[in-house]
């Protein structure tokens, strides 16, 4: 290959490669390297510089060229590190060289596959794989198929005319200058810098008379940039899809007319007096259409102007997916915010209002509402809301099926209304408290369970919910499922804990529970020299009451007791049943004294507030009996702590009951 050749393939591999993003390579069918990448990826330059990288891409890349060349077609295959490399053969004088380029991955999965499965053996760092991700280089299959049909056309193109001499040197600094500027874009940045560059190439390089770039929008093509003598009138040009435009739409191809009447229907200026149209197309549809007027083009020129329009649509493919891959990183971000947010939350309560409050805040929303199912699966309630009366919240119930929530429930599947009253599907009147007629019903669910419906509307702006707007909630919906679930079983995990330590009849703690915070007790006390007391509840002759007015009666009193007892206690006392008719009482830091006041209290509560109901039973009143022991003065172990309650209370049962008696020896 001559050196002059070489030098246009060299410049024409470092545009190519700045435009697409992949290192692009040149060989001979033998595996010689004609023209080494003039950038390489990182990730895979780190994998091959290790002994089994760099002796597995050798045997690849020698493998994978001499099957090109004998089968000379393009082949797209995965490489040791399951990326995907492509190989382009191109004819030059009868010979078949090989244009290599890839590290590309279709998919993140094949990327951590290989890291957390091979990683190792390439001498991969383990704890470093999300520290590649923003370097790996990612396309999606219809994009790298549509590059590597860029590069084999503009690479053959460009042998082509050096081989053959069918291109004049005009028409390859042409596209030298043209591919050259594009590369130089920040294609990250609008579109609107690739219009300049077309315009001012056309303007400058062709000498044309008058230009417009038109794209596709809501059934016209709508100039986005023009130049030339009729510049000003063209920018405010709108072609329907008729005529010559409906048949550049339907071909596919550039047509060029000279009919007025065609130029007069389509609403030009009666100036114009040919057109040339060329199609851009991004993704194998026109989105757009290079408009040039009153000039004239070669066949050859044509042909330039055409791959110039192929080279813009494909800059616009990247832009679009550029600003796709945005998005959805955006998008990521911010549903990450959201899940760390509502991840921590445990009380039910909370969660559903910071549920409400976030999806409202992704939708830029007023109103909404939580809805879930109840316990027994008949109404849909409402858990949280924004825009509704606290006070109606517990009122309002929808039955599956009824209303638009209701519908969502029983169907599982999201909605999304542009006006209420115009939707063929909902048809129904806007209420007065609502701003606009559009809204989002998105049903919450656990695998193939909905367990609720999440409602939002009245956009902030007045404007209609979008498609963006349901995608990011169903993701966020997503969860503030799994959030729910794991509410739910936390809260029933708390409730069979609760059921655990309490007692069944009175809703005091029971004697394990109190066994436990007993042995606490004692500990705390002992480590920091405190005292605490004692007191054990009896209620007088109970077995007396239950034989003469029944046992449902004696489980009244036993509530009573459960009740007035706490009436007179602290916070931090503790109050449990021991057992029958008995009931205990851990008062922390409390000395003997303080004690027999509290158990004062609760004697006088019990005798004076139980009302004499009974028919048949023979006392007057129904009283308790109290004895207190305290530590350490009365015992510094559990077993001593207790037998003297125990004998405290025997007296006072002994000294004519209703009595709180203090141990003494």
């Amino acid at each position: 290959m001559e050196r002059e050749n070489l030098e246009n393939l060299s410049l024409l591999q470092t545009h190519l490669s700045k435009l697409t993003g992949l290192p692009l390579s040149l060989y001979r069918p033998d595996g010689t390297v004609i023209l080494p990448p003039v950038r390489e990826d990182k990730f895979l330059a780190t994998v091959r510089s290790s002994p089994k990288g760099s002796e597995s891409y050798q045997d690849f890349i020698r493998k994978q060229i001499r099957l090109v060349a004998q089968r000379n077609d393009v082949s797209m295959i995965q490489g040791p590190a399951g990326e995907y490399h492509c190989f382009i053969p191109v004819s030059f004088n009868n010979t078949v060289y090989i244009i290599a380029g890839g590290g590309v991955y279709l998919a993140l999965g094949d990327f951590e596959n290989f890291y957390r499965k091979q990683g190792y053996a390439f001498g991969l760092n383990p704890q470093h794989l999300k520290s590649w991700y923003p370097v790996i280089i990612r396309k999606d299959l219809a994009d790298l198929q549509e590059t590597i049909r860029f590069i084999r056309s503009l690479f053959s193109l460009v042998l082509k005319g050096n081989l053959q001499n069918s291109l004049t040197e005009k028409r390859y600094k042409l596209m030298k200058v043209f591919i050259g500027l594009i590369s130089d874009l920040k294609l990250e940045k609008q579109s609107d810098e690739v219009y300049d560059v077309v315009i001012d190439v056309m303007l400058f390089l062709f000498q044309v008379d008058s230009i417009s770039i038109m794209v596709k929008e809501n059934g016209h093509f709508i100039p986005k940039r023009s130049g030339g003598r009729f510049r000003d009138s063209l920018q405010s040009l709108k072609l329907p899809f008729a005529g010559i435009v409906s048949e550049v739409l339907e071909k596919q191809v550039p047509i060029f007319s000279e009919s007025a009447m065609e130029f007069l229907r389509l609403g030009m200026s009666e100036e114009i007096t040919s057109v040339h149209l060329f199609p851009i197309l991004s993704n194998n549809t026109i989105q757009g259409l290079l408009c040039i007027y009153n000039s004239s083009i070669d066949l050859e020129n044509a042909d330039i102007v055409l791959e110039i329009c192929r080279i813009v649509g494909f800059v616009f493919r990247i832009i679009e997916l550029q600003g796709t891959f945005s998005r959805y990183m955006q998008e990521m971000d911010i549903l990450n915010t959201a899940a760390e947010k509502i991840t921590p939350m445990k009380e039910p309560d909370v969660l559903y209002e910071a549920i409400l409050e976030t999806s409202v805040h992704l939708a830029a929303a007023e109103k909404g509402s939580l809805m879930l199912i109840d316990s027994d699966e008949s109404y849909l309630t409402i858990k949280a809301a924004r825009g509704i009366h606290r006070r109606l919240l517990g009122e309002i119930k929808i039955r599956e099926g009824e209303g638009i929530a209701g519908r969502v429930f029983r169907e599982g599947m999201p909605l999304i209304v542009e006006d209420i009253e115009k939707d063929e599907g909902v048809f129904t009147k806007r209420k007065p408290k609502y701003k606009t007629g559009s809204f989002i019903s998105i049903p919450l669910k656990i695998g193939d369970q909905t367990i609720g419906v999440l409602n939002i509307s009245d956009k902030i702006t007045g404007e209609v919910f979008s498609k963006d707007d349901l995608v990011l909630l169903r993701s966020f919906a997503s969860y503030a499922t799994i959030a729910l679930e794991r509410s739910n079983y936390y809260s029933l995990v708390g409730r069979l804990r609760e059921l655990s330590i309490t007692d069944a009849l009175t809703g005091l703690f029971n004697r394990r529970y109190f066994e436990d915070r007993f042995f606490e007790e004692l500990q705390r006390s002992k480590r920091h020299g405190l005292s605490f007391s004692l007191a054990m509840i009896d209620v007088d002759d109970f077995k007396l009451f239950n034989d003469t007015e029944g046992h449902l009666a004696g489980d009244e009193i036993l509530k009573s007791v459960a009740y007035g007892a706490k009436e007179c206690l602290r916070v931090i006392d503790v109050f449990a049943r021991f057992g029958g008719e008995e009931f205990v009482v851990i008062m922390p830091q409390t000395t003997k004294e303080e004690a027999f006041m509290v158990a004062e209290r609760i004697r006088v509560w019990f005798k004076e507030r139980i009302l004499p109901t009974w028919n048949t039973y023979p006392r007057e009143h129904l009283t308790v009996s109290i004895g207190i022991a305290t530590f350490p003065y009365d015992g510094e172990d559990r077993k001593e702590l207790l037998r003297n309650a125990d004998k405290a209370l025997y007296r006072a049962k002994m000294e004519g009951k209703d009595k709180v008696v203090l141990w003494s020896d």
